[in-house]
């Protein structure tokens, strides 16, 4: 065998088996995660809920921890933390529910409201819902945990997270916070569900991506006569992207999904008939959740003719709707098996089957 092939060996052989070996931990680990996500989770409810004071009419989203099983031991919940009644002023005694659970690590499901700037965080603030997350009001001392990781995380504006940590009643006012967390994980709820790409789904699917200017052109006509392009998709199969802008839970149930983002009451672009259009899912797992602010859709695509309909189903709507990628999520390693046994293979057939013909010759 000549040296270099021998070499080839030598380095590749160990190479293969670092590669494989970090492709396989790196598949155990999303694995892992994903069953711890599962036993923590149990049945997790997050719902709508109304803002408070003058955010009465915004979509606030929380955790319901009166239906989400949280009697696991060592499950942190926000009713417990609660039952610190703290005045900076007055400061009453820590209660013994809450003080029993210093130094040790626990998990709590929340939102993240960021202390930094930036896709990364190291520390940031957990909240049973996202009315502070998204509107700004202070909330009060026992209805926050601060969170201080020991790496950079990504930062998740709306989806609910389970943190891990060691929890700590500790009382710094001063600091704005009165209990603490030394944070090992975050992980979202969601898993690695993978983001879609609306033009991606519509040219994968080979479906016409409704384009939202073809609506808008009906409000700008002098007449109500629909453009031409968009009577054209009448009947046909398509898919719809956008926010979330409103959702009614009705039999069957709808969403409004609207070209801009809109907060529900006067922050965004209010939908209208010319720049929303409605989905009716096609069951109850087409659902996108509570929290997800943005959605892809493939369905059968109505446009309504008659302007007197336009107030009960909108212009256009969309029937039989499934969300594009909702139960699409990775599993295996990241490189399949087949391609590791492929990479192999052709390892051994460079360094064996050549010099075999060498030696022959």
């Amino acid at each position: 065998m000549k040296p270099w092939r021998k070499k080839l060996l030598w380095i590749g052989l160990p190479a293969l088996a670092l590669f494989f070996a970090a492709n396989h931990a790196e598949h155990w680990y999303r694995t892992k995660q994903a069953r711890e996500r599962e036993e923590l989770l149990g049945s997790v409810s997050v719902r709508s809920e109304t803002g408070t004071g003058a955010l009465q009419p915004h979509n606030v989203i929380g955790i319901d921890e009166k239906s989400t099983r949280m009697d696991r031991p060592l499950f942190l919940t926000f009713a417990t933390l609660g039952q610190w009644e703290f005045d900076p002023k007055s400061p009453a005694p820590c209660p013994e529910p809450v003080r029993k659970l210093a130094g040790q690590a626990v998990s709590c499901i929340g939102f993240m409201y960021p202390l930094q700037a930036g896709a990364r965080t190291k520390t940031f603030c957990l909240l049973r819902t996202t009315q502070t997350c998204c509107y700004g009001p202070r909330p009060q001392f026992s209805q926050y945990l601060f969170v201080e990781m020991k790496e950079p995380v990504t930062f998740e504006r709306l989806t609910p997270v389970i943190v891990r940590g060691k929890f700590f009643p500790d009382a710094q006012p001063a600091e704005g916070f009165i209990y603490r967390m030394e944070g090992e994980s975050v992980i979202p709820i969601t898993g690695d569900e993978p983001e879609v790409d609306p033009a991606r789904a519509a040219k994968d699917a080979g479906l016409p991506l409704l384009d939202f200017a073809a609506l808008a052109a009906a409000d700008n006509a002098a007449s109500r006569l629909l453009p031409p392009a968009l009577l054209a998709l009448d009947g046909r199969r398509a898919v719809v992207s956008g926010f979330l802008v409103r959702r009614f839970y009705s039999v069957p149930p709808r969403i409004l999904v609207g070209r801009d983002w809109w907060d529900g009451i006067s922050q965004g672009t209010r939908p209208t008939f010319y720049n929303a259009a409605m989905v009716f899912p096609a069951d109850a797992s087409e659902l996108p959740p509570v929290w997800k602010d943005r959605g892809v859709f493939e369905g059968v695509l109505h446009v309504e003719r008659d302007p007197d309909q336009w107030a009960k189903v909108a212009i256009v709507s969309l029937r039989d709707a499934k969300r594009c990628g909702a139960h699409a999520s990775r599993s295996g390693p990241l490189v399949p098996i087949a391609v590791e046994g492929v990479l192999l293979v052709a390892l051994l057939a460079i360094a064996l089957v050549g010099n075999k013909k060498e030696t022959t010759s």
